[in-house]
């Protein structure tokens, strides 16, 4: 008897000691919810700035200059704008941009003859297609209408003359771009612009005029840095 009494009195200890430690405050670490990160698309609206080297090549022939190219280079820079739809990987999208394209050369002629052939503007709008290899990074083709001045100034011991026009071409290019951020975007690319041909009249002093026909193509390499607004 007392022997069951004692084995009774131990089990309700064991049971009391039990019941406080379940009571007591858990150890364990809370657990905190961290959100997934933001998944990156390329559709939405961006506006961006650019800069680079721009490199024309004007074939023109006339009765002055005979028949050469001319290979003018210089700085060219401006804004951009555009809006990206995304279809899986897939990427189209239309973009606009207006800048500074410093493309000047002169070219001497015999008899104290020269020729300087410059370039101030150039605007495109383009539709771009891409694959998106990574969430992160898209490469690209576009293509679109481009449009730039052209002014020649043509000097001979008689006279000095210069005729400029406002050029209409197409233009062809690729590129790739890479998201920094959600909303930062960096871009690498190539252009090329073939604004056709185009006849330049510079009448003399004393009657007659030299025609130059100006054949007109532009190379562009440049990089760029975006802001995408989603």
């Amino acid at each position: 008897m007392k022997r069951i009494l004692t084995l009774g009195v131990a089990a309700s200890a064991l049971c009391a000691v039990s019941a406080q430690a379940a009571d007591l405050p858990s150890r364990k670490p809370p657990v905190v919810y961290v959100a997934p990160a933001p998944v990156f698309t390329w559709a939405g609206p961006y506006v961006g700035v650019y800069a680079g080297g721009a490199f024309g090549q004007d074939k023109l022939t006339g009765n002055i200059v005979g028949s050469r190219k001319v290979n003018a280079s210089g700085f060219t820079g401006g804004g951009l704008l555009g809006y990206n739809y995304q279809f899986g990987n897939i990427v189209a999208g239309a973009e606009g941009e207006f800048g500074y394209d410093g493309n000047d050369k002169t070219s001497r002629f015999a008899n104290g003859r020269s020729l300087k052939q410059e370039q101030t503007y150039v605007g495109r709008v383009r539709a771009r297609l891409g694959y998106a290899v990574m969430p992160s990074l898209l490469l690209y083709t576009a293509g679109g209408v481009s449009f730039a001045d052209d002014k020649l100034t043509l000097r001979t011991p008689a006279f000095t003359g210069s005729n400029s026009k406002d050029r209409v071409g197409w233009n062809a290019g690729v590129g790739a771009e890479y998201a920094l951020t959600q909303n930062i975007i960096a871009r690498v690319e190539y252009i090329f612009d073939d604004y056709g041909k185009e006849n330049y009249n510079f009448a003399r002093p004393r009657g007659g005029s030299d025609r130059i026909k100006s054949n007109l193509q532009d190379h562009t390499v440049r990089a760029a840095l975006e802001y995408k607004f989603w």
